[in-house]
């Protein structure tokens, strides 16, 4: 009996038969089929995770409508084995997505969903709600005007029209946006003392009255702006313009500046018809010799002028103080002036009853006078008669 026993056990192929009973005995007690892997709890094999910053998708009918108050990120937190929570992280891989394909015209609450996410997680989106707008769209066309700083511009020089490539661009957006636009401009950004031409590409701005900015799309986003920009400036003379009149006791000698001539700035068209620029000296004003600083006045639409003051020299002769020399003089004669006057006398008489006589009148005229005597007063000095 040992011997047999012996023979058995030696067989390799009996070794093999144990071994696989043995495995599949341990096999049938470690492995439960109804044991979700998930409720096995083992510390430091589940995390949490923040994730911030993750972007919004919305489904919706772009052709049609535009739809507002989607965030653009929100926040979402994972929860779940480490190896999945780390992967999802890495790879951010998943969607967060809110679904307005079939959406009606007006505002709504809608839930913010997730997938493409392993089953193994739990998320939790921030917010979990939004609050939308869905709104009739409309695309129109607008002419684009440009805009810029004149005071950009250098001294003596002008920008002439912008002309801008494409003049036109498309705008879309809600109905109600799009009824608000009140400008469609494009800025352009100029070096200071600006003196040549300017090509630039400028974004496009669109604006409702208050030059507030509306949310809409703009189709192409810049243009092209050349802005001509010509040295606008002429040398014209300064003409002297005497206002008021002097005093009866000043005579004005001359008048005379010490710049006759000044450089004007302004539009092309309006220095065309400027020929000159004035100063205005009042005469009321000078009793004596002076040196006067007065502006030089240019007419309206000129821009800037150079110079902008000038010395103004006037010369007079006073006539009184002449007088006064004069009889200061020859008092002599003054005084026999003053007896003269006094030791002649006038008197006036009235001399009626003079005929009226004609003579030289043609042979073939006929004389008819209704008055026939005339009255005549005569004025004159009395004879000074002494003993």
């Amino acid at each position: 009996m040992n011997k047999l026993f012996n023979n058995v056990i030696g067989k390799n192929w009996f070794t093999k038969v144990l071994s696989l009973a043995f495995a599949l005995l341990l096999f049938s007690y470690a492995y439960d089929p109804n044991e979700s892997s998930t409720d096995v709890n083992v510390p430091g094999d589940s995390e949490t995770a923040n994730l911030e910053d993750i972007p919004v998708t919305a489904y919706y009918d772009t052709e049609n409508v535009v739809v507002t108050g989607i965030p653009k990120t929100v926040t979402v937190t994972l929860r779940g084995p480490t190896v999945h929570i780390q992967q999802a992280k890495l790879k951010k891989d998943f969607e967060v997505y809110v679904n307005l394909a079939n959406a009606d015209l007006g505002s709504k609450t809608v839930p913010l969903e997730i997938k493409d996410l392993s089953d193994k997680i739990k998320a939790t989106i921030d917010p979990e709600t939004i609050k939308v707008t869905v709104k009739e769209k409309v695309t129109k066309e607008f002419t684009v005007e440009a805009e810029f700083s004149s005071n950009a511009i250098e001294k003596g020089y002008s920008a002439g029209t912008p002309k801008i490539e494409p003049k036109t661009v498309k705008v879309t957006g809600a109905k109600d946006e799009i009824e608000k636009i009140a400008y469609v401009k494009a800025n352009v950004n100029l070096n200071e003392n600006t003196n040549e031409a300017v090509s630039q590409q400028a974004k496009v701005s669109v604006l409702d009255s208050s030059l507030n900015k509306l949310n809409v799309q703009v189709e192409p986003e810049t243009v092209e702006v050349n802005i001509p920009v010509k040295r606008t400036s002429k040398t014209v003379p300064i003409n002297i313009v005497e206002q008021g009149t002097s005093p009866a006791n000043i005579n004005i000698d001359s008048i005379t500046l010490d710049k006759k001539e000044a450089t004007i700035s302004g539009p092309e068209d309006v220095l065309k018809e400027v020929e000159s620029t004035r100063v205005e000296v009042d005469l009321s004003t000078i009793e004596k010799d002076e040196e006067l600083t007065l502006p030089v006045i240019i007419s309206n639409g000129v821009t800037s002028v150079d110079p902008e003051l000038v010395k103004v020299t006037v010369k007079v002769t006073v006539a009184q103080e002449e007088q006064e020399e004069e009889q200061e003089e020859d008092p002599q004669e003054n005084q026999d002036s003053e007896e003269t006057a006094a030791t002649e006398k006038t008197e006036t008489r009235m001399i009626s009853s003079i005929p009226i006589n004609i003579q030289g009148l043609n042979s073939s005229l006929k004389r008819a006078l209704r008055i026939q005597e005339v009255v005549v007063q005569v004025f004159g000095f009395l004879e000074n008669k002494t003993g």
